[in-house]
């Protein structure tokens, strides 16, 4: 019995509930947000039924639009069947103005435009977690870290927006293992220094330039946060040398003079200043004397890190001749002739910008045909005298690692002004006319790029990838009385394989590879490739070795494999052509 009292007792309250009516509604504190946009945030309306859990969930409605500091709804009985509902409201304040402080890697202008609040519309609670978020994808995309320590109304000036951000600076810089790199060298190449904004793009490039030095045989980084403060990182870089001075005395294999016995001395980082020195001799089963040089290279020239090399030396150059032509006309008893080439050759460059550098250089050299048995025979070429080039380039490298790139490109463009000094000619190209002085000038453009399939290597610089490498040069050259040694050649180790060295030449030449090249361990690659190129315009035939005077390009492909050794990187590539001949190429030095 007492249960169907409670029952009916309820339901007479519901029922009195139902009939009371909202007769107004009343909207207080409202400046800058119209009592219309109140409103129609509410399910609460004039003449619906008063339900108390509904002004509740009216009240957390206005919440969430993030406009107000606080919201108060309540009802208020105007007669016994009809209630008055009472919105309060405190705004957030207007915004007028905005106060970035704490940046310096980004600038303000570029923090104003990610924020969801602009000047002339009110704080909204709502826009700040998205806005905190765009500042920090704006620091991470430029490889900076950053946290926004308050975003919100200023106290003493509330219609001004106060933007504080802490950037991640760095603490301290530790380099361990170095034991023969003098320190002061480590630091021309790490950037990144004491009190620095941290940035993940400096710190990997420092660690690729020291890297790339290849004075080292692993490098490897630590970051973490220091204990000296908030918002400071403590960064180690963990090397392990290697060595860097050789002395070698043995025998190689030249494209050009086939074997020959050498002697070298080279230095790498002489006496750990970063300097490299070099002597070497050698001598071709060839004949043709020895050839003599010295290299000289400093990288920290000045604090702008420019940088000089020089070389001096005395070489010989094997050229084609008799046989190589399938011709029996050999004009030296060996079956072929030399030109000497007596020079120096000179190169500043400075880092212009993050990803390019500037350099200027001079060639200048005597060249002298010797060991012509028969000045008769008419199997070579003679055009002695001297030359002397000046070479302007600029190099933009975006490779993620120089000596093993994987992804990223590298572009080139030089030009190169030449003069000329022809006091002798003879053998195939006789023209008188070509004795005397002239000028050149050769101009150059060369493209790289490598994609991968893997990740990006980050701080692991030696971990080895799948890497599909293309390479595009194209050059050309303008002038009088080019000599025939200055002219573009193509075919061989480094540009067409398949073919001999220098089978084709021109005033004009397009090169382009393509290699897919796959890591079998850490230091030995498989490659597969594809060449394709020529050089026309030059000088004429040369017994077997036809040349055209117009457009001409050539397929080559194959096969090669690549070594990093302590003595350099050896590259041996088998190579067909599509006459239906093969060559095989050794070439000690790296590939593109």
């Amino acid at each position: 019995m007492a249960i169907l009292v409670a029952f009916v007792g309820a339901a007479a309250s519901a029922l009195g509930q139902q009939t009371s009516v909202i007769r107004e509604i009343v909207v207080r504190g409202n400046e800058n947000v119209t009592q219309e946009a109140i409103l129609a945030q509410m399910r609460t309306k004039v003449g619906q039924p008063y339900i108390q859990a509904q002004l509740d969930q009216d009240k957390q409605a206005l919440e969430a639009t993030g406009f107000f500091q606080a919201v108060d709804v309540r009802a208020r009985a105007l007669e016994l069947d009809a209630w008055q509902v009472v919105v309060e409201v405190q705004e957030y304040p207007l915004v007028k103005e905005i106060r970035v402080t704490g940046n310096s890697s980004v600038k303000t202008d570029e923090i104003l435009k990610v924020l969801e609040i602009q000047p002339g519309q009110i704080f909204n609670l709502k826009k700040v977690q998205p806005s905190i978020a765009a500042i920090r994808k704006l620091y991470t995309d430029r490889g900076f870290f950053a946290n926004v320590d308050d975003f919100s109304p200023l106290e003493e000036s509330p219609n001004t927006l106060n933007v504080s951000i802490i950037e991640l600076t760095v603490g301290n810089v530790t380099v361990e293992g170095a034991v023969r790199t003098k320190p002061s060298v480590m630091r021309k190449l790490i950037k990144t220094r004491p009190g620095d904004t941290f940035s993940a793009r400096r710190w990997e490039a420092d660690l690729r330039r020291v890297y790339g030095t290849q004075w080292f045989e692993e490098v490897r980084s630590s970051e973490r946060m220091s204990e000296e403060g908030i918002g400071k990182v403590d960064l180690t870089v963990n090397v392990k040398e290697t060595r860097t001075a050789t002395f070698n005395i043995g025998a190689q294999v030249d494209p050009r003079s086939g074997f020959a016995g050498f002697i070298r001395l080279d230095d790498a980082n002489f006496l750990g200043t970063g300097q490299t020195i070099g002597v070497g001799y050698l001598q071709s089963a060839g004949g043709g004397g020895p050839s003599l040089d010295l290299t000289y290279r400093n990288p920290f020239l000045d604090s702008r890190d420019t940088s000089l090399s020089v070389q001096l030396y005395s070489r010989v150059i094997y050229r084609f001749a008799g046989t190589v032509f399938g011709s029996d006309n050999n004009p030296t008893d060996e079956d072929r002739y030399t030109e000497r080439r007596t020079g120096f050759t000179t190169l500043v460059g400075r880092p212009v910008g993050r990803d390019l550098t500037a350099s200027v250089g001079l060639r200048a050299e005597e060249i002298t045909t010797e060991d012509l048995g028969d000045t008769s025979s008419d199997g070579f070429i003679q055009q002695d005298g001297r030359v002397a080039v000046l070479t302007l380039a600029a190099v933009r490298n975006r490779r993620d690692v120089d000596i093993d790139p994987s992804r990223g490109d590298w572009l080139r463009l030089a030009v190169e002004p030449g003069f000329s000094d022809i006091t002798k000619v003879g053998g195939l190209f006789p023209d008188p006319d070509l004795v005397g002085s002239g000028s050149f000038v050769r101009s150059t453009l060369e493209y790289r790029a490598y994609f991968t399939d893997q990740p990006p290597r980050g701080t692991k610089l030696d971990d080895p990838r799948r890497v599909l490498a293309f390479r595009a040069r194209y050059g050309v050259i303008t002038g009088s009385r080019l000599p025939f040694f200055e002219q573009f050649f193509a075919g061989g180790s480094d540009t067409v394989r398949g073919y001999r060295e220098d089978r084709f030449w021109g005033k004009q030449t397009l090169l382009t590879t393509v290699e897919y090249r796959y890591p079998i361990q850490k230091a030995f690659n498989a490659v597969l490739f594809v060449d394709y190129g020529g050089a026309w315009g030059g000088y004429g035939s040369v017994n077997d070795y036809t040349q055209s005077g117009s457009f001409d390009l050539h397929l080559g492909y194959g096969l090669g494999f690549s070594f990093r050794t302590p003595l350099g990187p050896i590259r041996l590539d088998f190579g067909f052509n599509e006459e239906g001949g093969s060559r095989t190429h050794f070439l000690i030095g790296m590939s593109f």
